[in-house]
């Protein structure tokens, strides 16, 4: 069953929905806005018995040269007895922009995630970097790279292709990150694409791929439909285990903006 504890986080999303609409009116002015949430889910019972849920939420706020982005998603799966999947995943990203046209920023952020599949109880992400974007029109694309610290425990500490066998894993890394995304039918379609490359500065074999995509279509105002495609590859990982995975999503989303 669909975990209790995990319903405040969900009543809080709604909150920010409401919370929003009377914060941006008031800072209009300033204050630039977009939130945007989605919910999925699913149940069978007999034979065969599955409770899926998934949801996430994404704000994205900007006032004067600064810029805040957080994505925040939760995925729970359980077939049968066996849990699948309890994962949360969360990324912030903090810009400060040094020109007008946005063509140079430093930038911090953070990641979060937990996950079933690859077997990780925690992993902190954090780290400074410098990044540059290019918005012509109907392609918005933003570049940047980084330094980055990472604090990862693992349920194991055999892993392939590495020396190092500890359940808790501290790293050095290097982050190269493109985001890119296009609008299509005046504004009607659009296709957005994150792709993240890691690599240990400890081990050169340790490094992860990752992409994250998505194209939506707009039904109607703030309504619409989407399909993601979610792709990891991790060079180092624990033994047992692929190296890679991913994940075709398909849903609604509902968005704010001001």
């Amino acid at each position: 069953m669909f975990k209790i504890k995990y319903i405040p986080t969900f009543f809080f999303i709604g909150l920010l929905l409401t919370i929003f609409p009377s914060y941006g009116q008031s800072q209009k002015d300033s204050l630039e806005y977009k939130v945007d949430v989605n919910f999925s889910g699913r149940r069978i019972s007999g034979t065969f018995s599955q409770v899926v849920a998934g949801g996430g939420v994404n704000v994205n706020l900007r006032y004067k040269n600064w810029h805040l982005e957080n994505t925040t998603t939760y995925r729970y799966n359980k077939t049968n007895t066996r849990l699948i999947e309890d994962n949360w995943y969360n990324l912030v990203n903090l810009k400060y922009y040094l020109t007008e046209n946005k063509r140079l920023y430093p930038g911090a952020f953070y990641f979060f995630e937990n996950n079933l599949i690859y077997r990780v109880k925690g992993r902190h992400n954090y780290g400074i970097g410098l990044g540059s974007v290019l918005d012509k029109g109907a392609m918005n694309l933003s570049i940047l790279g980084a330094i980055v610290q990472e604090k990862s425990t693992f349920n194991g500490s055999e892993f392939v292709n590495s020396e190092r066998d500890f359940s808790n894993r501290k790293n050095g890394l290097f982050l190269f990150r493109i985001d890119n995304g296009y609008s299509f039918a005046k504004n009607k379609i659009n296709l957005f694409y994150q792709f993240f490359y890691f690599q240990s500065l400890k081990e050169g074999a340790d490094y992860d791929l990752r992409l994250n995509s998505r194209i939506s279509f707009k039904l109607f105002k703030g309504l619409s439909c989407f399909v993601v495609y979610n792709y990891r590859f991790e060079n180092v990982h624990l033994e047992t285990l692929s190296n890679y995975n991913d994940i075709v999503l398909f849903g609604f989303n509902w968005a704010l903006r001001g």
